[in-house]
């Protein structure tokens, strides 16, 4: 037992299970009613439309309704079914008139027995088929989701998952980065293309906001897969309840395996108290370490234990039990399309609250729309060449820790067929929490694309501002030389930005910004606008500047 869900395999196991044992118990109960009915001489089948097999001619009556030297097929049914009926004699005696009479009524059972194994076909065909989607996988998805927005500096306020966040990486490296004050802002805007007029309104200043936002998505995608996990969940434990209910209703003398999942069923209300994901993106600028951004109902990856045991318990009529079963499956379906559809506006929510924000706070400012070179009547300001080459080595470990981030986030591709529901089949909301994840990996290849180029526009600016002096140009060989026997110089040519790529990617083609036209969903105050997110994203990114 897995502990906090069901596994696939536990679930197959206790749904095969439940069918046998409610077919055991149907056919034990039609049988018996078949009897009821044929001592009675009824003409119908119980809880059928068809007609008796063998439709018994008068001079059987006796033989079915005599008080002695009764039926021995009925006799079978009677004493409790041991064995098969096709093993039982009956010699057609019929006591009210002393002859005998060619029995069939074995014909009739055989009848019975159809029935009864074909009803317990049509309950395994009418349940929602859930043994598709591998809730481990969803799982092993949930936890990289965490680990890798840990790692980019989320912070779990309601300490439900804390233990799976990573170790932020990525924050460690960077941080420092961000809100740079002093007078050697504007030698970067001279020299490089990291920054506008305004220092603040260039690269450095969307450090915080780009990582803040990416982990949210990532604790958002993390909630979405164990809110959908849940959805099967719930199914399944209550397909199982369902089956379990009728079985012994069959016979309360018959003992049956069931499963302790609790007495009350998984209502909506109740999955839906789950549910929780980013409504909003908004950034602090300095503050990546506490993300002040809309608190998400992060909950463990659900679940709890079955135990199996055995019990008896008091019967119905057959006819009230199987519709019964019938009306309780079908709620089940009608329940799991509800889920369904809230799943997916919560997708749609997070879907929304991704389109409002600007690209910068997504994926780094743009240094590529500025002069790579900066701008030269800006040059006046000195600089210490130590702390320059400090700020390249930063972009160039935030670009390979952004590399082995993507390189974690390619695990969590396993669960995407099973990010799914009834046979197989995606709701609109798998297909665009797929679209999503895909999304923030782009946003992530760009902003390790942007960190290596920073890195590199750095460095051909001190270079460059080296050669202004003699004194300075030593200053910088020794640096380099340092950077040489830390392999610092060797390594940066090896990061990838698309690390699922085969051969490396080029750093400037990464670097352009991520196509969200696909992603951004209807706006109902909206509903005629081509681009109604536009304003939303300008007001969000509203104090950069780009020069060129």
């Amino acid at each position: 037992m897995a502990g906090k869900y069901l596994s696939l395999s536990e679930y197959k196991r206790m749904l095969e299970e439940a069918l046998n044992d409610f077919h055991k118990a149907l056919t034990k109960r039609w049988m018996e009613d078949a009897v009821d009915a044929m001592i009675h001489l009824s003409p119908a089948v119980p809880c059928s439309t068809e007609s008796w097999a063998w439709q018994w001619p008068p001079e059987a009556y006796g033989h079915l309704s005599g008080s002695e030297d009764f039926c021995g097929f009925l006799t079978w049914v009677e004493d409790g079914m041991n064995g098969s009926f096709r093993e039982v004699h009956c010699d057609g005696h019929n006591p009210q008139t002393g002859n005998d009479i060619e029995c069939h009524v074995e014909r009739n059972l055989a009848q019975i027995e159809r029935l009864a194994w074909n009803r317990r076909q049509e309950v395994a065909k009418f349940v929602p088929q859930l043994e598709g989607p591998d809730l481990a996988k969803l799982e092993a998805a949930h936890d990289t989701y965490l680990k890798v927005a840990g790692n980019l500096g989320f912070e779990d306020t309601e300490r439900n998952v804390t233990s799976l966040l990573g170790q932020r990486e990525v924050v460690e490296n960077v941080q420092w980065l961000a809100g740079r004050t002093g007078e050697e802002q504007l030698w970067f805007t001279g020299w490089t293309g990291l920054a506008a007029a305004t220092f603040k309104a260039g690269f450095f200043a969307s450090v915080a906001p780009t990582l803040q936002n990416q982990s949210l998505v990532l604790a958002s995608l993390a909630t979405l897969y164990s809110t959908r996990a849940t959805t099967i969940e719930a199914t399944r434990r209550n397909i199982i309840r369902c089956i379990s209910w009728a079985t012994p209703k069959l016979d309360e003398k018959i003992t049956v395996k069931t499963f302790d999942l609790g007495d009350k069923m998984d209502t909506l209300d109740r999955v839906r108290s789950t549910l929780g994901v980013v409504t909003s993106l908004s950034k602090e600028l300095g503050k990546v370490m506490s993300p002040i951004g809309t608190a998400l109902g992060l909950l463990g990856y659900l679940g709890g234990i079955a135990q199996e045991m055995t019990e008896t318990r008091n019967a119905m009529s057959l006819q009230d039990i199987l519709q019964g079963l019938d009306t309780s499956l079908h709620e089940q379906h009608v329940a799991l399309d509800t889920l369904e559809e809230d799943f997916t506006a919560d997708v749609t929510r997070l879907q929304r609250a991704i389109a409002e924000v600007h690209s910068f706070n997504l994926e780094l400012y743009d240094l590529t729309a500025n002069s790579a070179t900066g701008r030269p009547e800006k040059r006046r300001f000195e600089v210490d060449l130590k702390f320059v080459m400090d700020i390249a080595k930063a972009c160039f470990d935030a670009a390979e820790s952004y590399s082995a981030q993507l390189r974690t986030l390619m695990a969590a591709d396993a669960a995407d067929r099973h990010l799914s529901g009834r046979d197989w089949a995606t709701c609109t909301g798998d297909d665009t929490t797929l679209e999503i994840r895909d999304a923030l990996e782009q946003f992530m290849r760009t902003a390790c694309a942007r960190f290596l180029l920073a890195g590199e526009q750095v460095m051909k600016a001190a270079e460059a501002y080296a050669n202004t002096d003699a004194e300075k140009k030593a200053i910088l060989q020794e640096l380099l030389k340092d950077w040489k026997n830390e392999g610092i110089a060797k390594n940066r040519g090896r990061i990838d930005p698309n690390p699922e790529t085969t051969e490396r990617e080029d750093p400037g083609k990464e670097a352009e910004g991520t196509d969200r036209s696909g992603l951004e969903p209807r706006k109902p105050e909206e509903p005629n606008s081509l681009n109604p997110y536009e304003k939303d994203r300008k007001k969000d990114g509203e104090e950069y500047q780009i020069d060129g």
